[in-house]
């Protein structure tokens, strides 16, 4: 387990970065289904589908992230309780196993403007770094979402293109920046 201190909260306690244990997953799939209500145009799942996921689906996707088993998912916690999220996947194909994909970042709102997204984004970035594999992290993020770009180009992530009309939610279509992170040098282009 990680703790890392963020912006000062005055009377609120200190934020942990943590793995969680798949004995937690119903604290996964609170925040998860949360997430999904709060920010539809965000994500490509959509609420309606998850919430009718059975328990071992949930139980499944929480240890293959603590297990690290082709993915790994840290949250936030604050004073016991899930206020944030971010994951990264990766492939076990030869040709593909040198990018790692983030997806399902998210941060309740009122843990928003505290830094707590930036902790998760670097606990994430500095333990895919270490496993030493990725020459890169990609990410598509909602080109509406100011914030997330912001954090993410924080980072060093940078757009390198764009989805049109890639995702529809509630009646409507959205453009998806697909942004990326060089993490190791390797052969290719620079990005």
């Amino acid at each position: 387990m990680t703790t890392q201190k963020v912006k000062d909260w005055g009377k609120m306690p200190e934020v942990s970065i943590i793995a969680l244990p798949p004995s937690r997953w119903r604290d996964a799939k609170q925040l998860r289904l949360e997430a999904l209500l709060a920010v539809p145009s965000a994500f490509a799942s959509s609420y309606e589908d998850e919430l009718a996921f059975p328990d071992e689906i949930w139980i499944a996707r929480l240890t293959s992230a603590y297990e690290w088993d082709g993915n790994m998912t840290f949250f936030a916690e604050v004073g016991g309780v899930l206020v944030g999220m971010a994951g990264a996947h990766w492939s076990s194909k030869a040709k593909l196993r040198h990018v790692a994909k983030i997806y399902g970042v998210y941060l309740s709102p009122e843990a928003r403007g505290q830094g707590i997204a930036s902790a998760l984004m670097r606990q994430l970035l500095e333990e895919l770094r270490s496993l030493g594999q990725f020459e890169k992290v990609s990410l598509t993020v909602n080109s509406e979402a100011s914030a997330a770009i912001r954090l993410y180009q924080g980072l060093g992530f940078k757009i390198i293109g764009t989805s049109r009309r890639e995702l529809k939610t509630e009646g409507r279509a959205y453009d998806l920046h697909i942004m990326e992170l060089r993490l190791l040098q390797g052969r290719g282009p620079p990005l």
